[in-house]
């Protein structure tokens, strides 16, 4: 449940704190107001996308910061997983999101930095938004079977239905190319093995330019090395005057001195590891010496070796690693290409294999889009009975072809049918349903899908486009109804919806020095009628527009409409 949005600094917005309730919230105000800047600094908070001019004219950056509690639990899954814990005892979530100007933006989640992809999954468990325009996607006969799989929770089915299809494109695509390249195929072997003869009379291992480098440099700089070596290994160990015969003389003069005083002890052992850890780097430098020493001929076959492997590298456009990939790369596809008619026989086989894997998961699916049909033809029946659409008849029709084409989506194409008149058969929803028609069904439909999140909070911009009346009243019920089981938001201009919520939150703006401030507030009961006598009567609140605003308000809070007498589903 979303308890509250704090906006800072966007578009008009100076500061804002927007504290919600249970049941249903409605947020009210004139146009222009600040209402859709509210609903873009929570698509923001939850990984949108924010405008380049959103940050407020002055600000460095503007922030959105919203406070979920009773979080469900896909959403603890998600968080657990990112190893981000809840806040508090009140099984709480903070996100933050700072907007700086130009666009740039960081995600705080708890407290710790988050990313972008973690709010994407979490956003559909915390919040479901329905635009206002959505209900036009009725009229998109493609949306339908998108709302049909929403609604029944088919996501997982899909998911592996665009899986199975996804294999079975790439195995087809695998044998067109084998099919296409058979014509050929003799010279592409030839242009293969070239190459792969080539990389593996390399004979490349992973590091050795790394390794050789660094032995060029030491040939290169050899005499250097030796003088400055001998230098340091005459001053340690060889040299009349060395660290190792200084050494050693003050610690036989401390040995007999810890004859006389038992104290010295603790200097002698300090001198006795000094001069142990002498000789060991003077004969390391020894070493080295007499190993430095290199074959006269052995500089000019690193160099050789370095300019093969970067005349290598050009050529084939990458690095060692890259290319003894690129070499195993091409023993695989000769070996392919090499068994000829019978590679092509098994890319027959196994295109044919994922055809039949894709075609009887897209059985399955449409088995189960019919459950959902028949489901839904009987619940949407009495949702739209609740929202004023009596007897209305409401069926779901699949297609029948001869040859159904197998697609992501399986291979259903499904159509919403509506009559909404008695002795009427239903006919294309898409073509027949009025505007008004159109928003009633949507909701009853978004209603419907949001069954299988109840945790999240539903948020309605401006349902009610195209409506008004009896029709806007029975929508409120509904909406009232939805706000028993579950936080609902719905953002108005219709009195007859907003009098139905339990909490009313009114948006304004005004100016101050010169400069556009929005402001939002929660309003008490008197001002609650102030605000819907303003959206009934305009900018002159009148006395016949303040009474019938209290009658409203009485009616919608004092008896049971439809929605409530009929109950929940």
């Amino acid at each position: 449940m979303l308890r509250t949005l704090r906006v800072r600094d966007l578009a008009i917005i100076d500061e804002l704190e927007l504290v919600l309730e249970p049941g249903l919230n409605v947020i009210t105000g004139e146009t222009g107001a600040g209402k859709s800047i509210i609903l873009q600094a929570l698509d923001v908070a939850l990984g949108g996308r924010p405008d380049a001019d959103l940050v407020r004219t002055g600000a460095e950056e503007g922030v959105v910061e919203a406070l979920f509690s009773d979080l469900p639990p896909a959403a603890h899954e998600r968080l657990a997983a990112a190893g981000i814990a809840t806040a508090g005892d009140q099984d709480e979530l903070i996100i933050r999101r700072v907007i700086a100007r130009g666009g740039r933006t960081r995600a705080y989640i708890n407290g710790g930095l988050g990313s972008l992809a973690l709010l994407h999954e979490l956003a559909p468990h915390l919040l479901r938004v329905y635009g206002q325009d959505e209900h036009q996607a009725l009229r998109r006969v493609e949306s339908h079977r998108e709302l049909l799989d929403a609604i029944g929770g088919l996501g997982g089915t899909l998911g592996e239905m665009r899986a199975r299809h996804a294999r079975f494109v790439a195995a087809r695509d695998a044998l067109e190319r084998a099919r296409a390249d058979s014509t050929t195929l003799a010279a592409r072997i030839d242009g293969l093995r070239a190459q792969s003869a080539e990389l593996d009379r390399a004979g490349l291992v992973a590091g050795q330019e790394e390794t050789l480098g660094a032995e060029q440099a030491r040939l290169v700089h050899a005499e250097r090395l030796a003088s400055l070596v001998t230098g340091a290994e005459d001053a340690v160990y060889s040299g009349e005057t060395s660290a190792i015969g200084t050494l050693g003389r003050a610690l036989v003069a401390v040995r007999e001195a810890e004859r006389f005083d038992p104290a010295l002890d603790g200097m002698r052992l300090l001198l006795e590891g000094a001069l142990a850890e002498l000789e060991e780097a003077g004969s390391g430098l020894g070493r080295y010496l007499r190993e430095l020493a290199p074959e006269p001929t052995r500089l000019e076959a690193v160099e050789e070796r370095l300019a093969e492997l970067a005349r290598l590298r050009r050529k084939y456009a990458g690095t060692i690693e890259d290319l003894i990939r690129r070499r195993d790369e091409l023993a695989a596809e000769i070996a392919t290409l090499d068994r000829g008619g019978e590679g092509v026989a098994e890319l027959q086989a196994a295109a044919e294999s994922a055809r039949r894997s894709a075609a009887e998961w897209a059985g399955r699916l449409s088995v189960e889009r019919r459950r959902v049909a028949r489901d839904l033809t009987r619940a949407l029946a009495r949702e739209l009975e609740t929202l004023a659409l009596e007897g209305a008849r409401f069926t779901v029709e699949f297609a029948e072809t001869d040859e159904r084409p197998i697609g992501p989506e399986g291979w259903d194409d499904v159509e919403f049918f509506l009559s909404t008149n008695a002795g009427e058969e239903p006919r294309s929803l898409a073509r027949v349903a009025s505007g008004g028609e159109l928003s009633r069904i949507m909701l009853a439909l978004k209603t419907l899908a949001a069954a299988d999140g109840r945790d999240a909070t539903l948020i309605f911009d401006e349902v009610d486009a195209g409506i008004g009346g009896a029709v806007a009243e029975v929508v409120g019920q509904k909406l009232r109804q939805l706000g028993r089981t579950r936080q609902v938001l719905c953002v108005t201009h219709l009195p007859l919806i907003a009098a139905f919520a339990e909490h009313h939150i009114a948006v304004a703006k005004r100016v101050e020095e010169g400069r556009t401030v929005s402001s939002a507030r929660p309003l008490s009961a008197t001002e609650r009628v102030s605000e819907l006598a303003r959206m009934l009567g305009g900018a002159r609140k009148t006395r016949e527009a303040r009474e019938h605003a209290e009658q409203l308000l009485r009616r919608a809070t004092g008896r049971r409409g439809l929605a409530e007498r009929a109950g929940p589903e």
